[in-house]
């Protein structure tokens, strides 16, 4: 591919710079990637990566930070099928003025290079998860069962984290902004789907059956075993906290 063939249309920034400010970089970057890459909307954004309740916030906290920029309807779903590098170079070779979506990329490209240490990361807390468990470090024969409220699979777990961050998506709890360094990565992730009602081996998409989750949340979804809670339902009871300050 050439890519001193392909045009981006221009920015076409606004003053307003209220929303932008408002979030941390990590955020920024998770919107501009979902925009740009994934085709989102401004709704979804606000809802997945923002952690808000989209029919409240109606796509303005996304469309904010994305018009702030330049991004417009003319930009959305432009890296489609590419991958962060490509876009890279495709921008780098632009006439145009793109500089703050290239800090954005070169931002995603540097924690992508630091995934393998989430690798890791995430094996000590799934250990740390198994030793809550009366019978984990006991003799005797394995039990099968379903329902466990932990994802096991270290590789659906950096999926579901490198899609949907770090933040609840119940109540937007972040647990590095509340207990720093032995906060950071962690998150615990939930099944859409009751496990209960999957068969011994299934397919997961980490993007469409997994979402983070913080441990409150998580106990309260899966309280009643009659009536698991739906990410929409458990939102609908939560009096919101600003976690941010």
């Amino acid at each position: 591919m050439t890519f001193s063939k392909v045009s981006v249309p221009q920015l076409e920034p606004v003053k307003r710079a209220r929303e932008y400010n408002l979030y941390d970089d990590s955020t920024r970057d998770r919107a501009i990637f979902e925009y740009l890459f994934n085709s989102e909307s401004h709704r979804w954004i606000d809802e997945h990566v923002i952690g808000l309740k989209s029919n409240e916030s109606r796509g303005y906290q996304a469309m904010g930070i994305l018009h702030f920029i330049g991004l417009k309807n003319i930009h959305k779903g432009i890296f489609n099928g590419k991958s962060i590098q490509e876009a890279i170079l495709i921008l780098e070779d632009q006439k145009y003025d793109f500089n703050l979506v290239l800090d954005c990329l070169y931002r995603l490209t540097n924690q992508s290079k630091k995934s393998w240490n989430l690798v890791d990361i995430i094996f000590e807390d799934i250990e740390s998860e198994k030793a809550e468990e009366e019978s984990y470090y006991t003799d005797g024969a394995v039990k099968k069962y379903y329902g466990k409220r932990f994802e096991r699979n270290p590789e659906n777990r950096r999926k579901a984290i490198e899609i949907h961050g770090l933040n609840c998506f119940a109540c937007g709890f972040n647990f590095e902004k509340v207990y720093g360094e032995r906060g950071m990565d962690f998150i615990e992730v939930h099944h859409l789907k009751l496990l209960s009602t999957l068969g011994e081996e299934v397919i997961i998409n980490p993007k469409e059956d997994l979402v983070p989750v913080c441990s409150n949340c998580h106990r309260m979804i899966h309280r009643r075993k009659d009536h698991v809670l739906s990410i929409e339902e458990l939102k609908a009871m939560i009096i919101r906290k600003d976690w941010s300050l």
